[in-house]
């Protein structure tokens, strides 16, 4: 490593590689995960009241509204609803709430809001971790884990392939029949999930027969994290200037932090070697992500790795010190840049910024 004289003197509190595989090769605890699922640490604390509509955007304060009085409806029928599924066999169904709209206008702070208003039972995920889980346990063990709660809420809807798509459909189908409400959000309307990636007449069916079971609400609106930044300024940041990034790793050395500090290529290997929710889970041991020379990703298999690296940094306050010769603008290469998961490496970006003060 160039940089890290410091991190070799500091093991005590720098980790790296080695560390990193022990937690990632750890076994995952299904039971345990299926107890996790809730907002995560950066958006504990989000509110309807706390969501600040851009009064340049009508529809930012007309969806906040929407998904307040959503909550409030669902969770007075979810208490009339399980009452009276213990004395009569009647189908009583969920009801379904999707938010389509651009990075960066707060569907994540709404979705984490109705988390926190809901009364009632609940769970909150991603759509990958929900993807992974039925991997893990199938779709019948999902559905089954699923049905106790009253709503789940599962954000950044995705669609990479049919197989996920007829996975996605009928699961969300077996929920909303069993009297489950769901909410989701996704950077793509509805109607347009899928596309850009295939064509099958089959897939566009399954979809707009799911897609017909929610309300949709569009969110309009420029970045917020454009202008706004998780940290203060110091204390995490992405530049090339050598001095400035040993300033930054060497206080860490003098924090009782825990620090992950890894080289490009061996962030690369580390994300390639696990599914990434072994990274999300292995990530939450640590306080700061260092990063040295970092470079540029031209394959989509590594690039939408380190879209969830990233998510999971953000979602879990991570600070993010990166040495690199490539603007954060540039980490994409542009022939990746120009696919499908375009809005996916935009996201990426926009919380790049806000992580390091960019």
């Amino acid at each position: 490593m160039k940089h890290f004289c410091l991190a070799q003197e500091s093991m005590y509190q720098f980790k790296g590689k080695e560390d990193f595989h022990t937690l990632i090769d750890r076994p995952v605890d299904v039971t345990a995960l299926a107890g996790e699922l809730a907002p995560p640490a950066h958006f504990q604390a989000a509110t309807f009241e706390s969501y600040e509509p851009d009064p340049h955007y009508f529809s930012q304060a007309f969806t906040r509204e929407a998904v307040k009085k959503f909550v409030a409806v669902i969770g007075k029928e979810a208490k009339g609803r399980r009452w009276v599924k213990k004395f009569l066999p009647m189908k009583s169904e969920g009801q379904g709430l999707y938010l389509d709209g651009g990075f960066g206008v707060g569907k994540t702070h709404l979705l984490a809001a109705a988390y926190h208003a809901f009364p009632r039972s609940k769970a909150f995920l991603s759509f990958q971790e929900l993807m992974f889980l039925v991997g893990l346990v199938r779709l019948a063990g999902v559905v089954g884990m699923l049905a106790k709660y009253d709503l789940v809420i599962i954000d950044e809807f995705e669609l990479d392939d049919p197989a996920n798509s007829r996975i996605a459909t009928n699961l969300l189908g077996q929920l909303l029949d069993l009297g489950v409400s769901i909410i989701t959000s996704s950077n793509t309307p509805p109607g347009a999930l899928g596309e850009e990636k295939f064509s099958s007449e089959d897939f566009r069916r399954e979809l707009g027969a799911l897609t017909d079971r929610f309300v949709q609400l569009r969110i309009d609106g420029e970045d917020y994290r454009i202008t706004h930044h998780l940290f203060d300024e110091g204390s995490s940041c992405w530049t090339c200037d050598e001095a400035a990034f040993d300033a930054m790793v060497a206080s860490c050395a003098g924090k009782a932090s825990r620090t992950l500090s890894l080289e490009f290529d061996e962030m690369e290997e580390l994300l390639d070697s696990a599914h990434p929710i072994r990274t999300r889970l292995a990530l939450k041991q640590f306080d700061t992500v260092i990063i040295d020379e970092f470079g540029i990703f031209d394959h989509p298999h590594e690039a939408l790795r380190f879209v969830y690296f990233v998510d999971k940094l953000y979602d879990n306050n991570i600070k993010l010190i990166v040495f690199s010769r490539v603007k954060i603008a540039g980490i994409f290469h542009p022939t990746i840049m120009k696919g499908g998961d375009t809005k996916k490496y935009r996201r990426t970006l926009s919380r790049l910024i806000e992580i390091t003060s960019a």
